[in-house]
């Protein structure tokens, strides 16, 4: 067998080299040859596994039954279980398949005789006439009817059941080819991979274990049983789909009977419970005549009619509710099945064009449900009214006490009257039970009817979340290529001819003909803004000339102007939603579409043409916002270019965007589109990155104006791909974010005008009211004294800060609104998997999948985490720690630290959602933490230094302090390190460390006043009193000088040519203290000069000793030696000796 193995492979591939060659004369032979080239190479590929037969599953069994007596060690012992329970599986699959075959086999010998069963009973039920329920079911009475009814409903579950596997057979027949072709495929290469695996099982290191080979022997045979079943499914494909088809029909066709037969039958009971009702207020009506004058009787009688009023109400609401009730639970069954139906064509046709056209219109036909808001009220009266009416009931338990109370407090007492009261309690009685017998009907159907509309909302709302999830993510059409560009002159031709542009302006003129009362007041009002538009524009350029004027020009000029504008653009507005509500009121067709496109239209115009108004040439945008005038001009032009292409392309994505199944066919919208994204790219980065924009313009700026400008290019990249919708979807909210940005920025400049005005006209009330506070010339009277105001600047820039706040809080809520509908459709990033990582240890341990959803999560989370950490510590300083009494370098701190916090916080979180748990990340900290210990420590010490700087205060920006031979300024305290700048202005970076462990000398902590000493001596002989007198006399009239505490001078000591004083005196500030010395000793050089006190010096003298006659030399002897040494200095040496 094993040599057969070895020719067979080259036996193969001499026939396909014969079958190739070019000189083979007969093509016949070539194929014969070809197929047997084939049939011998799948033989060859057979081999191995023809080689041995799989064991069975008792065999298998029994081995693993007898597992715990083999001496194996525990892993062995493991993973050997683990490949026997895999081969048990395998075996297992095998059977299923060969039973699916079988059965299959069964199927389709009995098919044809299906089909012709179905197609007649499709044709006789087609053929028949609707059963008349009112005619073949009139003489059963209600309880018969409503029994009849619940069997017809839990036969109608049953059938929408049936046609929900029927419909999901007629998918998978669809897409059968495509799905077995890929799996057959599949197989033949795991057979290829196990075929050899198996023939190089000997020369393996280290050797297949025999189980191992068990298993992948039995993968062969249940592979072959399922390449099998494909086959034979894929064989009678069109079988199988002409009976899933058929059954389909039959099932709904007989849904559809079935269901106008229900609602046929309900309309039946409901007439029965009508005239049972009307029936009674009849009789009771008549006994209320016979009754007469009697006053007891015509009572009792009264309130039998009343209650049978309210039992007739009660009817007709319970008919009401059984209705809705039952159109409620058709809607509940539909949606059910069409959920279960959608999830399997959605794993069966993932990410095709077919998935798409049915999304597209299981969305059109989703129901519009409106939950009844007043059913809860209703069934709080309804438990209200039992109440009183089982008290009613009570009542009557014992009717001859009852009768006997009636009767007690009237004057007549006869037996006639006594038996006719009787008899009407006795029918009330009867009313009481009806009634309680209705209401308790009508409270259960009106529960009911609440819990079903509830679960309908909850069932349509996720379906259709489902259904945007899924058309946002997948193709709507085919990717654009040559063909489509070959294709695509007829295709606009035939779109321009086929479009009803006859049709939809005759719809127009009768929807406004059709409703005059709406119309026309709005016409009037277009009209009227018409005619008044020169006088709007001149009270524009009135306002305007007031601009800066301190008198006229006040904060409403600006919101007046807005308005001016706003109404100037309003009537084109006006007359296109006019023409959108008129096609809107027909409903029919494309009209409701074309109504909603001019509605957006109208919308489009407001916005972009009153930012045009705003922007002209002193306009509003010049005069009142006080924009750069070349500025204002460039975006001028470029916002009417953008309009230009805006408002037609908003009219194609509205009428495109609701018409999902259509966008295979659009080819018009599609050029409209493709063209007006390229042309909105130019516009946008002449607009965003142009020279105007990139002055003065930070880099964030200009990446987010390089983003809005790729935008376009990236929408034309994927409608080349086949996203039509999704481009389409995206253009939709794009465009409303347009417009909050609009909104936006003319609201913050508007705030920051009127800020600007009130600044002007406090600072001038201000200044009036100082002029006016002036004491008049010559009159009496102190000193006026200022009342300490707030900084105008201050209030300007708190102002601001919370303007924008809220503005920002507000645009933030209104943006989530915009594309609050495409939140959801992140989810489905959730099915892209990226990788998996392991979760927990032992045998808990599971493979987590990380998915393309996390990863986006966690990129936004380092956003958000970088923005808090950016704004938030800013945000808090100026809103809480502004308003608490917190020195600057608490607040600092306190900020820092939170901006710490807010980075460590999310960076767990960003790594927890990426699968790094705590219990991995502990160890990370771990390290951190034994890092810091060892190799940043220095850092750490200055952290904590700096914390305690902070905190504690020993510095303070601007205090001069001396840290060894260092002084200077403090300029600037940071956690790690802190700038002093020193008397030469160099700054120098200091570690915190070193203000804490080394001694500091800080000349400005908690009092600026310092001590200045002032040394000098006097020659011996001077008057110390007046020496005394005229120090401090000279420190006295020193204006530097404190007079608390007052100088003092001291005679400290005896020195060796001096008498030495010294001054002290104190300074309030560091910066006075050299002014004062330099001051002081001017002073006192002029006084002791003009006192003729001497400042003496250090006086020395020198003796000259003569070595030689060991003789001191007198001064005059001294003087003449030094003039005979000076004499002898000018002859010249002698000449050096040459040798």
């Amino acid at each position: 067998m094993e040599a057969f193995a070895e020719i067979m492979p080259r036996t193969a591939r001499i026939l396909f080299k014969l079958c190739h060659f070019n000189g083979h004369p007969k093509h016949i032979m070539s194929a014969s040859l070809r197929l047997l080239a084939t049939a011998l190479l799948s033989l060859c590929l057979c081999l191995p596994a023809a080689a041995q037969e799989p064991p069975s599953a008792s065999e298998v069994q029994q081995q693993l039954d007898s597992l715990a007596d083999r001496k194996l060690s525990e892993a062995e012992q493991k993973a050997t279980g683990e490949i026997l329970q895999g081969t048990l599986s395998l075996l297992e699959n095998r059977d299923s398949h060969l039973s699916q075959l079988a059965s299959l086999k069964r199927k389709l010998a009995d098919a044809p005789r299906q089909i012709n069963a179905t197609q007649q009973e499709l044709a006789r039920l087609k053929a028949s006439e609707p059963v008349d329920i009112a005619k073949r079911y009139a003489s059963l009475r209600v309880p018969q009817l409503e029994q009849l009814q619940a069997e017809r409903t839990t036969q109608l579950m049953l059938w929408q059941k049936d046609l929900s596997e029927a419909s999901s057979l007629a998918l998978n027949a669809q897409t059968r080819p495509e799905r077995a072709q890929a799996n057959i495929s599949a197989n033949q290469l795991r057979t290829q991979e196990i075929n050899t695996q198996l023939k190089n099982a000997k020369d393996s290191i280290p050797p297949l274990k025999p189980e191992a080979k068990q298993k992948l022997y039995a993968e062969l045979a249940a592979l072959d049983a399922q390449s099998q079943l494909l086959r034979q499914e894929l064989q009678s494909n069109s079988l199988l789909q002409d009976l899933s088809t058929g059954q389909r029909d039959l099932l709904t066709l007989k849904i559809s009977r079935l269901e106008q037969e229900n609602q046929a039958l309900q309309s039946l009971i409901n007439d029965k419970r009508r005239a049972e009702s009307e029936k009674t207020v009849a009789e009771l009506a008549k006994e209320n005549q016979q009754a007469g004058s009697d006053n007891l009787l015509s009572q009792q009688s009264a309130e039998n009619l009343k209650l049978s009023d309210h039992l007739l109400r009660t009817t007709e609401r319970l008919n009401e509710l059984t209705q809705k009730n039952l159109q409620t639970r058709q809607q509940l069954d539909s949606l059910s099945q069409t959920e279960q139906a959608l999830e399997e064509q959605i794993n069966v046709l993932r990410g095709s064009l077919l998935l798409s056209r049915i999304l597209y219109q299981q969305k059109q036909a989703l129901p519009t449900v409106k939950a009844d808001g007043n059913l809860a009220d209703e069934i709080a009266d309804i438990r209200l009214y039992q109440f009183e009416l089982n008290q009613r009931r009570d009542e009557l338990s014992n009717p001859e006490q009852y009768l006997d109370q009636l009767l007690s407090g009237s004057s007549e007492n006869s037996p006639e009257i006594r038996a006719s009261l009787e008899d009407m309690l006795k029918l009330r009685a009867d009313l009481y039970e009806r009634l309680s017998y209705n209401l308790n009907a009508l409270l259960n159907e009106s529960i009911n009817l609440q819990l079903n509309q509830k679960q309908l909302q909850t069932t349509s709302q996720s379906l259709r979340t489902i259904l945007d999830e899924q058309m946002f993510w997948i193709p709507s059409n085919r990717p654009l290529d040559l063909a489509w560009l070959k294709q695509l002159p007829q295709r606009l031709s035939e779109q321009v001819v086929s479009l009803p542009w006859g049709v939809v302006s005759n719809d127009l003129i009768k929807g406004l003909g059709a409703k005059p009362w709406i119309f026309f007041p709005v016409l009037l009002v277009i009209a009227v803004l018409v005619w008044r538009r020169n006088d709007l524009k001149h009270r524009l350029e009135a306002l305007d000339q007031d601009i800066g004027h301190y008198k006229r020009d006040s904060q409403r000029h600006t919101p007046l102007a807005l308005l001016f504008n706003l109404l100037l653009a309003l009537p084109v507005s006006l007359f296109l939603l006019l023409a959108g509500f008129a096609l809107q009121l027909d409903g029919q067709g494309q009209n409701v579409y074309l109504g909603q496109a001019l509605a957006e239209m109208a919308l489009a115009w407001l916005v972009l043409y009153t930012s045009f108004r705003i922007l002209k040439p002193n306009g509003v945008a010049e005069r009142h916002f006080h924009w750069p005038q070349d500025a204002t001009n460039f975006v001028y032009t470029q916002i009417r270019r953008l309009g230009l292409l805006v408002i037609p392309l908003i009219a194609v994505v509205t009428v495109a965007e609701h018409q999902p199944d259509s966008l295979a066919k659009d080819s018009l919208g599609l050029c409209v589109v493709l063209l007006g994204y390229a042309l909105m790219s130019i516009v946008l980065a002449h607009l965003l990155l142009g020279a105007h924009a990139r002055e003065h313009t930070s880099p964030l700026r200009l990446l987010l104006g390089l983003a809005f400008t790729l935008l376009p290019l990236m929408l034309i990249v994927a409608i080349g791909m086949g996203y039509y919708y999704t481009a389409l979807k995206l253009t939709d909210r794009l465009i409303d974010t347009l417009y909050l940005l609009v909104i936006w920025i003319m609201a913050e400049a508007t705030f920051v005008r009127g800020l600007s005005v009130a600044a002007r006209r406090l600072a001038y009330n201000r200044a009036q009211a100082k002029r006016q506070s002036q004491p008049k010339e010559g009159a009496e009277g102190g000193e006026v004294v200022e009342t300490p105001t707030l900084a105008i600047e201050q209030i300007n820039q708190q102002s601001l800060r919370l303007i924008r706040l809220t503005l920002f809080g507000v645009f933030g809520v209104a943006l989530y609104w915009v594309w609050a509908d495409l939140i959801s459709v992140i989810t489905y990033l959730d099915h892209i998997t990226l990788y998996e990582y392991s979760s927990g240890t032992g045998d808990a341990a599971v493979m987590v999948p990380l998915s393309l959803g996390d990863l986006i999560v966690a990129l936004v989370m380092v956003g958000l985490t970088i923005a808090l950490a950016s704004n938030l510590p800013g945000l808090l300083e100026v809103l809480v720690l502004s308003r608490l009494s917190l020195a600057q370098g608490s607040a600092y701190a306190t900020t820092t630290l939170l901006s710490y916090v807010i980075y460590g916080f999310g960076f767990v979180s960003t790594l927890s959602v990426l699968g790094v748990s705590w219990d991995k990340l502990q160890w990370l900290v771990a390290a951190l933490s034994l890092g810091i210990g060892f190799g940043m420590q220095e850092i750490f010490a200055n952290f904590v230094s700096g914390l305690i700087i902070l905190f504690e205060r020993p510095v303070r920006i601007g205090d001069t302090v001396t840290i060894g031979n260092l002084s200077g300024t403090v300029s600037r305290i940071r956690i790690r390190a802190t700038t002093i700048t020193d008397f030469d202005r160099k700054e120098i970076i200091v570690p915190n460390k070193t203000f804490i462990t080394s001694q500091l000398i800080n000349w400005s902590l908690s009092d600026t006043v310092t001590r200045v000493t002032i040394k000098l001596g006097v020659a011996y002989g001077s008057d110390l009193d007046l020496v005394r007198k005229l120090l401090l006399q000279a420190a006295g009239n020193n204006p530097r000088v404190l007079k608390d505490p007052a100088p003092i001078v001291y005679f400290l000591n005896f020195g060796e040519s001096t008498l030495d004083h010294e001054l002290r005196i104190h300074v309030n500030e560091l910066g006075d203290r050299n002014m004062a010395i330099d001051e002081i000793n001017r002073v006192i050089e002029r006084e002791f000069t003009a006192a003729g006190i001497n400042i003496a010096f250090r006086q020395v003298d020198v003796y000259v000793k003569n070595l030689e006659n060991d003789q001191v030399l007198e001064h005059k002897d001294v003087i003449k030696a030094a003039a005979a040494g000076a004499a002898d200095n000018k002859t010249p040496p002698p000449a050096a000796d040459p040798a």
